[in-house]
């Protein structure tokens, strides 16, 4: 360890504690040192909890929701059909009309999932064979599960560890004339640097693929993401900000680009009913459709909400010793907050690992997860699909040698260790749910002593 960690370390430790914590008491109540009892015993060793009640349930079970499915359902048209044009009649086509105009686009497609919707997107812009696709490791599975399902190689662009978004400083880096596709992931709902990326892909003449599966209604400047790039993916499964159960959605501008993805989703069937090439079947049914549109009309004030919650509780969070939220790109004007992120400094707290501090903040009554911070780039399917007959059939022994050897993502390996989410659910409430999830965050690291008890529970 050098000189700059130990100093770090012996200043979060030592000069940082009570000075801070001291100043949050104006935000929410501190229970001093002086005091006896469960308030100044962790809930996990038996203490009081912060917060008893939970948070809003999701997804929303509505009058407005039982009522359309309700209408769906009797009409006895659960599918899309297959005959007449692009855009006709039924639930589908109407969401699909309401949802473009919603987040500025020309046209929408809706699919069954987001991963049904970036592969139909990636091979609209055409990602085959022996291609490359740039991608973050900060992510789930399916935005590289996509690329692979097209024969392409994922080639991961290490995250900014600030704002846990690819690093548009090591994109040129990566391009290679195999690549074909840049597809950037908005984590959490919170957009990526569009403008960078969108000015390398444009100097570059390679398409954007925008994964934006988390990020609904999130702006980047006057623009929603999603509407940068080609084609931009969304999801609508259970646990989204707009949910079906599962569920997905690509918007574009591009009428032909449009037609290829209709194609591509329904059988390899054009809108006009004739075959036109290849196609799998990812047609997103009625009912689904039908549980879509009535959150359609409550979502932007939900977003907003989350958006209002996230910063005050960034505020309140970023004054506890150890604590870092993720950061937004100075253009973004609105996060969609799929998640709320932030990293979590071992050292501030007497080096007490992750997964004793995350018990320790449940049993205060806060959710979390650790999803998406495991290192995706490194993960064991990857390797099983570059040793498939396909792939070595496709990609050289040389190629796939150079590929493993380039496949380091070291900040993404950092972020692996530190990153917590905190779900969308707590972003939901007001003032006093975003102060009750920091106290937890402050009791805890007051009271931090104490967490060694719980590493030999």
């Amino acid at each position: 360890m050098g000189k700059e960690q130990t100093s770090r370390r012996k200043f979060l430790q030592h000069t940082a504690g009570a000075a801070t914590i001291a100043g949050l008491g104006r935000f929410w109540p501190i229970h001093h040192a002086s005091a006896q009892g469960k308030a100044d015993t962790l809930a996990a060793l038996g203490g009081t909890p912060v917060r008893r009640g939970g948070f809003t349930p999701w997804p929303p079970v509505r009058p407005d929701i039982e009522q359309s499915l309700l209408e769906a359902f009797r009409s006895r048209r659960w599918g899309r059909t297959l005959q007449g044009p692009m855009r006709g009649a039924g639930s589908v086509v109407e969401f699909e009309n309401r949802f473009a105009k919603l987040v500025g686009a020309k046209y929408c497609l809706a699919t069954g999932s987001c991963t049904q919707a970036l592969h139909t997107a990636l091979h609209a812009v055409g990602v085959g064979a022996g291609d490359e696709v740039l991608v973050s490791p900060c992510t789930f599975i399916a935005s590289v599960q996509a690329i692979l399902m097209n024969g392409a190689l994922p080639v991961f662009v290490d995250v900014d560890l600030e704002t846990f978004q690819m690093d548009p400083a090591k994109i040129e880096a990566l391009i290679t004339p195999e690549t074909r596709a840049i597809e950037p992931v908005h984590i959490a709902g919170l957009p990526c640097d569009m403008e960078r990326i969108m000015a390398i892909a444009s100097r570059r003449g390679i398409p954007v693929v925008e994964d934006a599966a988390q990020a609904h209604l999130a702006k980047y400047g006057d623009r929603y993401c999603g509407t940068f790039g080609q084609i931009g993916c969304f999801s609508f499964q259970t646990s989204k900000q707009i949910a079906c159960g599962e569920g997905g959605a690509l918007v574009t501008d591009d009428e032909a680009l449009a037609e290829v993805c209709y194609t591509f989703h329904n059988m390899g069937l054009g809108s006009n009913g004739l075959a036109a090439g290849i196609g799998t079947k990812y047609r997103m049914h009625e009912l689904e459709a039908a549980i879509l549109l009535p959150q359609l009309a409550t979502l932007p004030e939900e977003i907003r909400r989350r958006d209002d919650n996230a910063q005050y509780l960034a505020q309140l969070l970023e004054k506890i010793p150890g604590i870092i939220p993720q950061k937004r790109y100075p253009a973004v004007t609105q996060g969609g907050y799929y998640l709320f992120g932030l990293r979590y400094l071992k050292e501030a707290f007497d080096d007490i690992p992750r997964d004793v501090f995350l018990r320790a903040l449940r049993a205060e009554g806060i959710p979390h997860t650790t999803m998406y911070f495991d290192r995706l780039n490194r993960q064991p399917f990857i390797e099983n699909v570059l040793a498939s007959r396909s792939f070595r059939r496709i990609f050289s022994a040389e190629r796939l040698r150079r590929y493993r050897e380039a496949n380091h993502c070291p900040n993404n390996d950092l972020l692996a260790e530190q990153g917590v989410w905190l779900p969308q659910t707590v972003l939901l409430g007001d003032k006093r749910d975003m102060e009750d999830i920091a106290e937890a965050f402050a009791k805890i690291y007051r009271l931090r002593g104490q967490l060694r008890r719980l590493m030999k529970a």
